[in-house]
């Protein structure tokens, strides 16, 4: 039976009571890119927390630049845009704001309306990519992001 309950127990002990955790994990390894098999080793090799499971998610993303784009308007807006807005904002068509946001559907909220507001599903995510001591590579500089949604609006 799959999984088995010993990687159930370990993801028990990763998510140290955090249920966002247990809540990214599963979104994770049950979105459809990838085989969910491999995805569950991949979160059980990683280290305890959500950082590393931000960064397992964000490495399985094409980051180009419309991905840093939307990524960077919903870390830094103050207030949540629309699908619909963010790709007025950001110069893209919906469908490449939608494409973008389902390769990390598993850490924010894609709304089934494009009228209705993009979420991060945890303010911690947004903590995580603006700390690079966190974030690493995935580092999204708060200046750099605040120029590129000042240049476009």
């Amino acid at each position: 039976m799959w999984p088995a309950s010993e990687d159930l127990a370990a993801l028990a002990e990763r998510s140290d009571g955090l249920f966002i955790f247990a809540a990214t994990v599963v979104s994770f390894i049950l979105n459809d890119t990838g085989s969910p098999q491999d995805k569950l080793q991949q979160v059980l090799n990683s280290h305890l927390g959500l950082d590393p499971l931000y960064a397992q998610v964000l490495s399985n993303a094409n980051r180009d630049d419309a991905f840093t784009k939307v990524l960077s308007a919903i870390i830094y807006l103050k207030r949540q845009l629309s699908i619909t807005d963010l790709a007025k904002l950001l110069d893209l068509t919906s469908e490449v704001v939608v494409t973008r946001l389902m390769e990390i559907q598993s850490i924010i909220r894609i709304p089934p309306d494009n009228q209705e507001s993009v979420q991060l599903n945890h303010a911690s995510f947004r903590d995580f990519l603006l700390d690079k001591t966190r974030s690493k590579e995935y580092y999204q500089p708060l200046g750099e992001a605040r120029m590129m949604v000042w240049s476009l609006a």
